[in-house]
């Protein structure tokens, strides 16, 4: 008997919360009068997510609200208890402050441009001191990076298909890419530096610098091996040399990672930061020109090598001839070599079946 009046008491209150919020009826006639000051009931998206610039956000309140004012963004559309706030919101994290008659809300977001995530400003441990780290990894050192944002994926074929026609950019021998990235959704190969930097240009990005790719593989993990902790990849994580590639002696073959060649972007989890592929795949091209001893004498603050701004790279980036970074290691080398903190490099007019990239936008 107890737990049937219990049962009965919350189905009761459960149907007066109903009332008291205006949702006992879906008739626009519903008389139900609601006593006390107007209230900022939900939002969806929820607060504290992240948006995108064009992005709407949907504010229910108790009942309509008088003299609504929205900062930033603009009412759109005002539908019975439903405000429907649209952009364009600016980039970064921002607070959305909602003031009427009878009260304040501030909602907070942050917006990041389409297809990319945004990296928070903050220090990190650069490099890598462990017995499998290249001198080139050492030593480890303490980098403050600003915001940026970055590409969630790799530059995929398609995408990079869209750039060459809209742009008339060199057609690459899209018969030789096939056999190693087969359809639109593989991230794109055979791509020089050259090529990855008019594609940024293009886009309204930039490649990254070697640092901030760096920061943004490791997630905000501290010390960790790998984008995902320091578990040794077996083909759950990323793509490397696995027993796909039966025929190259280095590759692990107790590690199935689905794929012979490239596997199709977003495959593979993603790491804290909402990053696909920071680890194998493909190499990625990085802003930066290689030093191997860049470490012992880098500034903490922005680092980059051969410039001291990414702005001096990218103006006249097409007569550059100096060795570039390429970091992340790619589906033909080995376990060892997809640490977040292995570097590599080529000549920037390089291309290769394992080497592509993505980019990365400033906060305005």
């Amino acid at each position: 008997m107890n737990i049937v009046i219990y049962r009965l008491s919350v189905l009761l209150l459960c149907i007066a919360l109903l009332i008291a919020l205006g949702c006992g009826s879906d008739s626009e006639d519903d008389d139900t009068v609601i006593s006390g000051p107007t209230e900022f009931f939900s939002s969806v998206p929820k607060n504290g997510s992240t948006l995108h610039p064009d992005d709407t956000i949907s504010v229910l309140f108790t009942e309509i609200p008088e003299n609504l004012t929205v900062a930033p963004g603009t009412i759109s559309e005002m539908q019975n208890r439903v405000i429907t706030i649209s952009g364009p919101l600016p980039l970064g994290d921002i607070s959305i402050e909602l003031t009427w008659a009878d009260d304040t809300k501030t909602l907070e977001y942050t917006i990041a441009p389409e297809g990319m995530v945004m990296v928070r400003e903050g220090e990190f441990q650069m490099g890598s001191n462990s017995d499998t780290a290249s001198d080139d990894e050492k030593p480890v050192h303490t980098v403050f990076i600003d915001t940026f944002f970055m590409d969630t994926h790799e530059v995929t074929v398609g995408e990079y298909k869209r750039f060459v026609e809209e742009m008339g950019h060199r057609e690459l021998e899209w018969e030789e890419i096939v056999p190693y990235a087969p359809t639109d959704e593989h991230p794109i190969v055979f791509v020089s530096w050259h090529d990855a930097m008019a594609f940024a240009t293009w886009a309204g990005k930039r490649l990254p610098t070697e640092a901030e790719w760096e920061k943004a593989a490791r997630g905000g993990m501290i010390a960790k091996t790998y984008p995902w902790g320091n578990l040794t990849p077996n083909g759950k994580q990323c793509n490397f040399a696995d027993k796909n590639l039966a025929h190259y002696w280095w590759a692990d073959q107790k590690a199935d990672d689905g794929y012979t060649f490239t596997a199709p972007v977003g495959n593979y989890p993603e790491n804290n930061y909402g990053l696909f592929d920071m680890a194998g795949n493909v190499w990625e091209w990085c802003l930066d020109e290689y030093d191997a001893g860049f470490y012992a004498v880098s500034e903490g603050v922005n680092p980059i090598s051969g410039a001291n701004t990414p702005q001096e790279i990218s103006k006249g980036f097409e007569n550059v001839e100096s060795i570039r970074v390429l970091r992340g290691g790619s589906w033909i080398v080995t376990s060892v070599n997809v640490r977040n903190s292995t570097r590599f490099m080529l000549m920037p007019e390089s291309t290769n079946y394992s080497v592509g990239f993505r980019c990365v936008m400033d906060l305005p």
